[in-house]
């Protein structure tokens, strides 16, 4: 039975950008710079791994916690009439069920978000496993959530497929040895992404189609 293995934020459902744009409304509220920039050093990584980077930069003279809680009033905001997918979702993994694929998930987010998101968008019925990031120690890119997933869909990472959008989730689900399929969302894939991803794609749309020929060549 094939296997493949998506990153959430930014593949699944458009919130990268609105995670940005949060950020940039409580930067603005509280006079800090350089949000902007650190932002795309924080795309794939968890919550812990984040708070890390927010200790480097501002140091003591940032309460990390409280940052955190006032952008997600934002995003709260934001999100009020549902959490955008990103195009081709559905389309995708309707085709995936219909054709016998197992289906996991390996987001840094936490738990609590993932099931929000899988809750209000109507995804949770498509998948089989959920790996969150608060459910590990490392972070993307460090390839032990990738080989969690794999674990529990009872899948070879060899054989399985894993659709990224960020530097690190490349990084960790072609360390984890999985044909990782690149579908760029904010941040345009540099030359080590692009050597590390089995294939780039524009959007779900192209993937499925490209595992459709895949398919039909085994």
């Amino acid at each position: 039975m094939p296997v493949i293995v998506f990153d959430m934020d930014g593949v699944l459902v458009d919130s990268e950008r609105l995670v940005l744009r949060s950020w940039e409304c409580v930067g603005r509220d509280l006079g800090l710079h350089g949000l902007h920039e650190l932002f795309f050093r924080c795309i794939g990584t968890t919550h812990a791994s984040t708070q890390k980077l927010f200790a480097q930069v501002f140091g003591d003279a940032l309460d990390y916690q409280a940052f955190r809680n006032r952008t997600r009033v934002y995003y709260m905001q934001f999100t009020k009439d549902g959490v955008p997918l990103k195009p081709g979702v559905m389309e995708l993994l309707c085709w995936l069920k219909e054709n016998g694929w197992r289906t996991g998930l390996a987001s840094s987010s936490r738990e609590a978000n993932v099931r929000h998101n899988m809750e209000v968008t109507g995804m949770g019925p498509y998948f089989d496993t959920l790996v969150c990031g608060d459910m590990l120690t490392v972070s993307k890119p460090a390839p032990d959530i990738y080989l969690r997933a794999c674990a529990e869909l009872h899948a070879e990472p060899s054989s399985a497929y894993a659709v990224e959008d960020s530097r690190n989730g490349i990084l960790s689900a072609s360390s984890a040895g999985m044909k990782a399929l690149l579908v760029p969302d904010m941040v345009q894939p540099d030359e080590l992404m692009k050597s590390r991803a089995t294939a780039v794609f524009p959007d779900l749309l192209a993937v499925r189609d490209y595992l459709e020929r895949q398919q039909e060549r085994a």
